[in-house]
């Protein structure tokens, strides 16, 4: 009987390890594909820079940093009267230790390349900063109090329907529109 029993586990056993697994055939995109739009992607190379890829040419939209962890990657195509630009946009997490003071910055960066030219367009980089500091009441510090602050950096990117875009922050707003004589974007003026 204990025989039986043995023979029925080392079957078993030789079984479970003789069988294939099935592969998938779903299509997968390759690997480091952070967000993809038709003919362009935004993705890590082999030097770890982000870099947007279209059907001819590759941009880099970052240098390797070590603390560098993008995410909400996005890119779309922007058509702007003849021309076919890219809007690439991603968020960032940054924190600060120091003694005392701890700062997290939500960073976000938006960047409109014209791949005709590999040429960046508008690079806007806008941060919003919370601070936790520990404020001493007296000169030996012996009694504290958490103070918490916020502060907005940059300029806030609005990309519009037909191209064009607004830098804005609390007290002004300015509108760009593309120049097809000079290849870049001018403020329009009111």
């Amino acid at each position: 009987m204990k025989k039986i029993a043995l023979l029925l586990m080392v079957l078993s056993v030789s079984f479970s390890y003789g069988q294939k697994k099935k592969k998938s055939t779903a299509a997968k995109t390759p690997a480091g594909v952070l967000a993809k739009s038709g003919d362009a992607s935004v993705l890590f190379n082999k030097k770890n820079d982000l870099v947007l890829v279209t059907t001819k040419d590759t941009m880099v939209l970052s240098k390797n940093r070590a603390d560098f962890a993008p995410s909400n990657v996005k890119v779309s195509p922007v058509k702007v009267k003849t021309n076919t630009f890219y809007c690439v946009t991603w968020n960032e997490t940054v924190k600060t230790d120091s003694k005392g003071k701890k700062e997290t910055a939500a960073v976000t960066e938006n960047q409109l390349w014209n791949p005709a030219t590999k040429t960046l367009l508008i690079g806007n980089t806008q941060k919003a900063v919370e601070v936790q500091e520990i404020e001493y009441l007296d000169k030996l510090k012996t009694a504290s109090q958490t103070v918490y602050k916020k502060r907005n950096e940059g300029y806030q990117f609005t990309l519009l329907g037909n191209g064009d875009f607004t830098l804005s922050n609390k007290t002004s707003s300015t509108k760009y529109a593309y120049n097809d004589k000079s290849s870049r974007y001018e403020p329009v003026k009111k």
